[in-house]
């Protein structure tokens, strides 16, 4: 499961929010490494949901959470 939660928020990350790896990780002030290992399924800590989310807009947001609870 996470590592369909991983690949859910790199695609959102890419086609919702319109940011590359390191733009993501510059916003987030997070590690690169750890980013990427969380979206390839590598890393399973929570915190890097709430990345995502609070990076979105209100319509973003709804949008995440509707995706991510469809996985879970």
């Amino acid at each position: 499961m996470i590592e369909r939660i991983g690949k859910f928020c790199r695609q959102f990350r890419i086609e919702v929010l319109n940011l590359s790896l390191t733009e993501f990780a510059r916003l987030t002030g997070e590690n690169l490494k750890n980013i990427h290992a969380f979206e390839k399924g590598r890393a399973n800590n929570i915190k890097y949901l709430y990345l995502y989310y609070d990076l979105a807009d209100e319509e973003q947001k709804n949008e995440f959470a509707i995706g991510l609870f469809e996985i879970i």
